[in-house]
């Protein structure tokens, strides 16, 4: 058994005490693969977790465009849809919402991972200047390539999911109907 004042901690992070940073500021040419990849999956892992609330939300927005609701608020459409489709009734149409994430945060990783290149002042910090430009930059990059397109799927997969006899077969079939029916410029999409 250790003593109290020996205690050695299992996930030592040793660039911590060196760069005072999670990781370092340069890279080797590859971060901005790394990022790529570390925000697909870091993209993934959130929208499994936060899946449900944005199920729920988008449930109690859909139901108020409707002539009839049919949810009395966040509690009733939960119960609803656990008593109609089981708990994982809760995670109906992640598919489209993972398909949508995992893109989603790769761009923003993998832009601010790109633009960080240019920003690096020569001791291999960023400024405060910097990260700003590189967060604003990823954050334009990630509204436009990947946000609002799957943002408008979402919406018209989770209200298709509504409907007595959903149109949409799957993610892909749903999108070739979406841009066949709306055309191919998404940002028309955004008039729901």
């Amino acid at each position: 058994m250790s003593k109290p004042g020996n205690f050695k901690n299992p996930f030592s992070r040793p660039w911590m005490a060196e760069n005072g940073a999670a990781a370092a500021a340069g890279g080797s040419g590859t971060s901005g693969l790394k990022g790529v990849v570390a925000g697909g999956i870091t993209g993934g892992i959130e929208i499994c977790i936060t899946f449900p609330t944005e199920y729920v939300k988008t449930q109690l927005q859909l139901d108020e465009k409707g002539g009839t609701k049919k949810y009395s608020g966040i509690v009733d459409c939960v119960k609803k849809t656990v008593q109609g489709h089981g708990f994982f009734g809760l995670y109906r149409g992640l598919s489209v919402l993972l398909y949508g994430s995992i893109p989603k945060s790769a761009v923003r990783f993998g832009v601010f991972e790109q633009a960080k290149q240019y920003m690096l002042l020569e001791d291999g910090t960023l400024s405060n200047t910097g990260k700003l430009t590189c967060g604003l930059a990823a954050g334009v990059a990630e509204a436009i390539f990947a946000v609002t397109p799957m943002e408008t799927v979402k919406v018209k997969f989770i209200n298709d999911m509504r409907m007595e006899k959903p149109r949409f077969k799957g993610f892909f079939h749903g999108v070739r109907t979406i841009v066949r029916e709306e055309g191919k410029n998404m940002h028309k999409l955004q008039n729901l």
